[in-house]
C-alpha cells in the first residue's frame, strides 16, 4: 500500500523527497522480506512449499513493474535494479502443479469420499497453473465419482391398501434434479452398480378415503336496500331546511330476502406416512420426519326462492351450478399422491444439512 501510494504521488509530483524516501524503504523491505521467505522455504526441504514460492515471485514481479513505470531520474534515486522473475517463476509453477498433481494422486488411492474431494480440488489447483496437465482431467472425474454420496428414494407402501397402478409411478416422477450439487446427487430409481451412502424412504403408512358426502342446507339471506325517503321535520312537524334553503330528505330503507336451497357435495382424502433418513454405511437411522397430504372435492348448487339482490357474490356464484359425478377413490388417491409429491420435495430439500 505504501508502495502504490508513493508511486502516485511521485508520477503527478517527481520532487517529493519525503515520498522518495518512502518508496526507497517500502521497496526495498518488501523484497528483503520475500527473498528471505523464499530461502526459508527452500531449505525446508517440504514437497508443498512450491505454490507459496510461486505466489511470492509473482508479488515481486508485480511490484517491481509497479515501480518501473517511474521516470529513471527517480528509479536512480531509490537504487532501483530491475530483475527478471520469470524463469523461478516457471520453475516454480512447474513444481507446484506436479506436488498437486502427486498429492492429488496418492489422496485418490484411499478411495474415500473426504480424500477424494481433498483430490479434486488438489487437480483444481493444477489447473489453475495449466488448463492442460498430463491425465488431470481423468483424475478430475474419478475424484467427482468417488467424492460424490449418492442419495436413492424408496417408495414403500406399509398400509394393505392395494395403490393405483399410477400411484408409484407419479410419485416417482418427482423431480430432484435441482436438489443435486457439488458432492450430493439424488436418484429416484436405482442406477445399477452405483453405490448409495443414503436411502431416503418414503413409508406410506395410511391412506383414508371419505364417503361421499351430500348434504341439503336451508338458509336465508337478507340486505338492506334504498326505499324512497322522508323529509325531517322538527318538533312542530315543519319540515327543515339546510343552509341553503333546500329540503333536508332521509333516505328509507327495507330489508329484502331470500332463502337459498343449497347441495353441498363433499370427499376428501388423507395419506400419511413417515420420511425416514437412512445412513446405508453405517446402517443408521438419520433422521424420521412425518408427512400428511390432504386433498378434497367439493361442489356447492343451489336453488334461490325470493329476491335475488339479497345474496352475497359468493352465494350468487352457486346460482344454477348443477350436482358433478364424485371422484373415484384411486382418483382421490393420485390426486393427494400429488400434493405429497411436492411436500416430500419441500421436506428433503429442507434437510439437505443431513448428507456429507
Amino acid at each position: 500500500m505504501a508502495i502504490s501510494k508513493s508511486v502516485k504521488k511521485l508520477m503527478k509530483n517527481p520532487e517529493k523527497a519525503k515520498e522518495i524516501f518512502v518508496l526507497t524503504e517500502s521497496y526495498k523491505n518488501a523484497n528483503q522480506k520475500d527473498i528471505e521467505n523464499i530461502t526459508y522455504l527452500k531449505k525446508t526441504g517440504q514437497p508443498d512449499i512450491w505454490n507459496k514460492i510461486f505466489s511470492t515471485y509473482f508479488n515481486m514481479k508485480s511490484r517491481q513493474e509497479k515501480v518501473r513505470v517511474l521516470p529513471q531520474p527517480i528509479l536512480d534515486k531509490i537504487g532501483f535494479e530491475y530483475l527478471n522473475y520469470d524463469q523461478e517463476i516457471i520453475e516454480a509453477k512447474k513444481k507446484a502443479a506436479e506436488y498437486f498433481y502427486i498429492h492429488a494422486q496418492s489422496l485418490l488411492k484411499k478411495g474415500d469420499r473426504p480424500n477424494s474431494r481433498s483430490a479434486y480440488y488438489e487437480l483444481k489447483k493444477v489447473k489453475e497453473y495449466y488448463n492442460s496437465y498430463k491425465d488431470a482431467d481423468s483424475l478430475l472425474f474419478v475424484a467427482l465419482f468417488q467424492g460424490t454420496a449418492n442419495i436413492l428414494l424408496k417408495i414403500q407402501n406399509q398400509t394393505t391398501i392395494l395403490l393405483p397402478a399410477d400411484f408409484e409411478a407419479a410419485l416417482t416422477k418427482i423431480s430432484l434434479t435441482d436438489l443435486n450439487k457439488l458432492w450430493l446427487s439424488y436418484d429416484i430409481k436405482e442406477v445399477k452398480g452405483r453405490s448409495y451412502a443414503y436411502v431416503i424412504f418414503v413409508n406410506i403408512m395410511a391412506i383414508d378415503v371419505s364417503p361421499e358426502s351430500v348434504k341439503e342446507v336451508h338458509y336465508t339471506e337478507t340486505k338492506d336496500i334504498e326505499d324512497g325517503f322522508t323529509y325531517l321535520l322538527d318538533q312542530n312537524g315543519n319540515v327543515v331546511k339546510d343552509s341553503l334553503g333546500n329540503d333536508i330528505k332521509i333516505t328509507k330503507y327495507k330489508t329484502i330476502s331470500c332463502e337459498i336451497i343449497e347441495i353441498q357435495q363433499k370427499k376428501s382424502a388423507i395419506i400419511t406416512g413417515t420420511l425416514d433418513y437412512l445412513n446405508n454405511e453405517t446402517n443408521q437411522l438419520i433422521k424420521t420426519d412425518p408427512i400428511t397430504a390432504q386433498s378434497f372435492f367439493e361442489n356447492y348448487c343451489a336453488t334461490a326462492v325470493g329476491d335475488i339482490n339479497a345474496l352475497k357474490a359468493e352465494t350468487k356464484k352457486k346460482i344454477g351450478n348443477r350436482p358433478l359425478p364424485f371422484p373415484s377413490d384411486p382418483t382421490m388417491i393420485l390426486q393427494t399422491g400429488e400434493i405429497l409429491k411436492d411436500m416430500i420435495k419441500d421436506i428433503i430439500w429442507k434437510n439437505k444439512y443431513l448428507f456429507d
